[in-house]
């Protein structure tokens, strides 16, 4: 109620010097074990405020409070914002801790989204293949691991047609080692 009133309050003011509201999300009252439940926890939080502030933007949508819908609505499209940003940083986490301990020609392309598997899948071979260029004795082939899909809807994998998508592209000749990892073999340009 309080916070419908201050939206209304703001929609109806005049002033050009907007101020954006601080949103303020209260700490977990539940003790986490360790520094991933705090993150969860915490982007859950933000993802219940922002479903209740798109909810409230509409219950007042149509009435005669369009300038609190929109407030309603900008507040939680800045804290989607915030929780894709989030998101993509644990994804690029796990992602980096997967491929800490393997060897320099396998990348394990899990946890990233397609896009993302893309563009770390091209740093990866040109880097490779840059090696191989600079040294006699480099690698002529990589491992690229792209999963099954399991875990991905109706258990298809996406990425695993995007990356032999891009290799195909590119002209890169690959061989499956299995169904969650391909062996591609790098394009010798001395």
């Amino acid at each position: 109620k309080k916070m419908l009133d201050e939206a209304v309050k703001a929609s109806l003011s005049t002033n050009n010097n907007k101020v954006k509201p601080l949103i303020v999300v209260k700490p977990s009252k539940q003790q986490h074990k360790n520094e991933e439940e705090d993150e969860e926890a915490g982007l859950d939080q933000f993802i219940e405020q922002r479903d209740r502030l798109y909810r409230q933007a509409m219950e007042t949508r149509g009435s005669n409070m369009q300038g609190a819908s929109s407030y309603y609505a900008a507040q939680a499209r800045e804290l989607n914002n915030h929780i894709k940003a989030t998101q993509k940083q644990s994804q690029m986490d796990l992602f980096l801790q997967a491929n800490k301990d393997n060897p320099n020609t396998k990348l394990d392309l899990h946890y990233l989204h397609t896009a993302d598997a893309i563009k770390q899948l091209q740093q990866f071979i040109s880097h490779r293949e840059a090696m191989a260029r600079n040294s006699s004795s480099g690698a002529q082939s990589v491992e690229v691991v792209t999963g099954k899909g399991t875990r991905s809807e109706n258990g298809k994998s996406r990425l695993r047609p995007a990356v032999q998508n891009w290799l195909e592209q590119k002209n890169y000749s690959y061989t499956e080692v299995n169904c969650g990892c391909f062996r591609v073999v790098l394009k010798n340009d001395k």
